[in-house]
């Protein structure tokens, strides 16, 4: 980004089913500002606009409805089934759409601006406008799937539709970053902030939360990524969201999930339980898990969860809490130790993690 008048504009394309709407919302969501080139080319061709009177005079009046606007199903089955046709609507209307779309860029004071276009490539949007191009991509059965789910489409409609819009792997071969999309909603928003993260870009206000049974995703997303960096703890397979909403049910009545989320995503989460649930001795004692995103450590989100945390333990009736450190992994161990974590004994080759033996370390910390 030059300047605060001029956003970083990003292209965001890729083929139909691909994606490319959650990500946008995700994108929206962590603050930038979103533009439908789609809803554009619908616009410019509306009674009046830029590209009506074009394409009425190339296709004729009986592309009208009755009241005079343009029959987008008949105007589609008539190009989509003739690339010529096609190619001629486009050269009407894509220049319209690219001189509307520069004007919303130019007026927008958001960091970031969004250009969601299928045809981006294709429309020349990318060289005119964008600078840098994030392509979507999952696999073809996947988009049919969704668009059977989404539109009622059926698969040869989908294929014909694909067979009219650059092929996946050139999309990809111009682009500066590929989304995958292939996994579940949380795994592609994961994905966005990773991206916007690796940018350096802005983060909306975090919010903490307590968390609840519809965040099994999230949350599972999380921890399985953590779970993959290996090294951090012992935890060592990763979760459906069918097992994390099975283990978040039964969950005791006194135990807390919090999590923390930037924009519509779910970046990490801590929870606590009682320690022992078969004798009252400890009921003043819980346990505490957390667990971060790679992309966002560094930024408190840790210490914003543990506040909420703490203060959850307390109305509980915890007094103490304990966790366990793996004797490894140094940065947590720093991260307890400034939360007021004191360490208190060492458990000797406590788990086999990673084809190896490692000690844990056990931490308490007071609440009262």
């Amino acid at each position: 980004m030059n300047d605060i008048h001029q956003p970083l504009v990003i292209g965001l394309t890729g083929g139909i089913g691909a994606g490319k709407s959650a990500v946008l919302a995700d994108l929206v969501a962590l603050g930038a500002a979103g533009i439908d080139a789609d809803q554009v080319a619908r616009q410019v061709v509306t009674p009046g606009a830029p590209a009506y009177a074009g394409v009425v005079a190339e296709f004729g009046a009986e592309i009208l409805a009755a009241d005079g606007q343009i029959d987008r199903g008949q105007l589609g089955r008539r190009v989509f089934a003739d690339p010529a046709a096609l190619a001629r609507l486009e050269a009407i209307v894509h220049p319209a759409v690219a001189a509307t779309i520069a004007g919303r860029v130019a007026a927008s004071r958001a960091p970031v601006v969004v250009i969601e276009a299928i045809k981006l490539l294709e429309a020349g949007l990318s060289r005119a406008l964008c600078d840098e191009i994030w392509v979507t991509r999952c696999t073809l059965r996947q988009q049919i799937a969704r668009l059977q789910a989404s539109r009622g489409m059926a698969e040869d409609e989908v294929r014909r539709r694909l067979a009219s819009q650059m092929p996946a792997r050139q999309m990809i071969a111009q682009a500066d970053r590929v989304i995958d999309t292939g996994g579940t909603r949380a795994e592609t928003g994961v994905r966005v902030v990773a991206a916007w993260a690796a940018r350096g870009l802005p983060f909306p206000a975090l919010n903490v939360r307590r968390g609840t049974l519809d965040d099994a995703d999230g949350i599972r997303t999380v921890l399985n990524a953590v779970v993959r960096e290996g090294g951090l703890t012992i935890l060592d397979r990763t979760l459906t969201v069918a097992q994390e909403r099975a283990f978040l049910k039964a969950l005791p009545a006194r135990a807390r999930l919090t999590v923390a989320q930037i924009g519509a995503v779910v970046v990490g989460f801590q929870i606590i339980e009682p320690v022992v649930r078969y004798t009252r001795a400890l009921d003043h004692v819980a346990s505490l898990g957390s667990y971060v995103l790679a992309a966002v450590r560094g930024q408190g989100i840790g210490r914003a969860m543990s506040q909420a945390t703490f203060a959850a333990a307390r109305e509980l009736g915890f007094s103490k809490l304990v966790i366990n450190v793996r004797a490894d992994n140094a940065a947590a161990q720093a991260f307890y130790t400034q939360l007021g974590f004191q360490s208190c004994g060492r458990l000797s080759r406590q788990a086999f993690v990673d084809g190896r033996y490692v000690d844990e370390l056990i931490y308490e910390r007071f609440l009262s």
